[in-house]
Formats: C-alpha cells, structure tokens, sequence
C-alpha cells in the first residue's frame, strides 16, 4: 500500500479517476474500455477498500474485459446492488449535464459493468442526474426522482 501524503482516499475515488479516464480517452461510456480502466485502478493499488465482488469481478477484467457482460450480473446471484456505481458517477453527471437523457443513458451504461442488479443502476443513475442538475441549478428531488429507473 502506498503511503498516503494527506489522506487515505478509497476504491470509490479510484473508480471515479478510472471513470473520468474512460471518458477523456472515449468521450462516452465505452463499456469494455471501461471494464479495462476499472480493472487496471484496481490492480495497481487493491487497498482502497474495494468490496468483496470488485475482488471477485476486476481481476478477471484485467485479461478479458468484455467477460463483464456476463461476470456482473452473476455476482450475488442477479448482480450487485452496492453502492459503489453511484459513488463514482457524479463527474460523469457534471460532465454531459446539458443532456439529462444523455446523463441517464451514460450512468446506466457505466453501472452495468460492476453493478448489474436494477438497484444499483438505479443508484447510480440517481446520483449522475442529481449532479447534473446541481450543475445547471436546478437541483430538486423530484427531478432526480423523475429521470431515475
């Protein structure tokens, strides 16, 4: 593990750095180059606290990301519906949020490779939408609630 300078930040801000670079290198959620970016955060540093199906499902990722179509929605037998696809979708919501359809689509596209249960697509898409709307100041819950599966 690294020596941490200031402090210890977690498998989730690494995911959400993996995310931000999938999008910079593609310009939209290209699933399996995301795949590849999540199993490569988690392969150079595996002590940010990473739950027990990322330890399961990036490893694999790392020699064959498009396996995730079929490894994500077998984790906990439906896919899992952690929190973690939420918790590193805010940038993407920040980033096409002039196009809330886009931001939804985006955020479900990005949850499927780890988080394939409808909850945690939900999750996320929540999470993507409410940043994108605190972006262009409109912000409630209902709108968020609108646009969320």
């Amino acid at each position: 593990t690294p020596q941490e300078p200031l402090w210890h930040w977690t498998d989730d801000t690494a995911l959400a750095l993996a995310l931000q670079r999938s999008l910079d290198e593609r310009g939209r959620v290209d699933q399996d180059h995301l795949a590849l970016c999540y199993a490569l955060a988690f392969d150079a540093d595996q002590a940010r606290g990473y739950g027990h199906g990322m330890h399961l499902l990036l490893p694999q990722l790392l020699v064959a990301p498009a396996d995730w179509r079929t490894l994500a929605p077998g984790l906990f037998d439906g896919g899992s519906l952690g929190n973690g696809a939420a918790m590193r979708v805010a940038p993407l919501g920040a980033r096409f949020h002039e196009d809330l359809d886009r931001v939804a689509e985006q955020a479900v596209l990005s949850a499927a490779v780890t988080h394939a249960h409808p909850d945690g697509i939900a999750g996320a898409v929540a999470v993507a939408v409410a940043a994108a709307l605190s972006v262009r100041g409109e912000f409630t819950l209902e709108a968020v609630a609108d646009r969320t599966p």
